[in-house]
């Protein structure tokens, strides 16, 4: 028995849920962007679940689970190891999603300008 974590275990356990949670490529891609949102902390996972159609819940919650707490392989799955509650990347989602936003300030919205430089040939 292996136990995967991060990524390697989500995609184990998304194998392992095709067969019991047949979803489409557009549910697929929902599933993709949703996981994404929460490993890149744009949302908690109560905010991104709601946002989602019922029957893609469950499939989500699965996910999520093997992502943070590992899945077991080989066709006999355990209890994922725990991890403590508070580690030290979910303490820096938390402190990020806490920040106030940054209000742009003149020196940030200042216009760009590009400039192409002519270089001469000489033949």
């Amino acid at each position: 028995m292996i136990m995967l974590t991060g990524i390697k275990a989500f995609e184990a356990r998304w194998q392992s849920l095709k067969s019991v949670y047949p979803t489409s490529p557009s549910e697929n891609r929902l599933l993709m962007q949703s996981m994404g949102r929460l490993v890149d902390n744009y949302a908690t996972q109560a905010e991104i679940a709601a946002e989602l159609p019922i029957n893609l819940q469950v499939v989500f919650a699965h996910l999520v689970e093997a992502y943070l707490n590992g899945y077991w392989l080989d066709g006999v799955e355990k209890q994922p190891v725990r991890k403590p509650a508070k580690t030290p990347a979910a303490l820096a989602a938390t402190q990020r999603r806490q920040r106030k936003t940054l209000n742009p300030t003149v020196a940030s919205e200042a216009a760009t300008y590009i400039i192409q430089e002519r270089v001469k040939c000489r033949v």
